[in-house]
């Protein structure tokens, strides 16, 4: 009997999170780290030690740099993948946080 052993490369994906900012602090508490495309080759160096400068690299975003608006709960499956889940809508109802606990 024959076996064939494959090597597969597993993706990973993890998302780091900072502090708010003053536009989303009305949302939650903390935020994805939205990384400069300018700092992309930095952030994916293999060689980077420095973990400082890495560090720098998560601050939270300009907020005059980011805009907020609600979005249909169409977002919040992750089968849909398209243009309506970013388009603006209005609000029916008041929700007091993002995850009321």
């Amino acid at each position: 009997m024959a076996y064939r052993r494959w090597n597969h490369w597993n993706q990973v994906c993890a998302i780091l999170i900072t502090t708010v900012n003053a536009l989303t602090a009305t949302i939650h508490d903390r935020i994805p780290a939205i990384l400069d495309p300018a700092n992309y080759d930095l952030w994916l160096d293999p060689g980077m030690k420095n973990m400082t400068a890495v560090s720098e690299l998560l601050k939270p975003n300009d907020a005059p740099l980011m805009r907020c608006y609600p979005v249909s709960t169409q977002i919040n499956l992750a089968a849909n993948d398209d243009e309506g889940c970013s388009t603006p809508v209005e609000v029916s109802e008041t929700q007091d946080r993002l995850f009321p606990c």
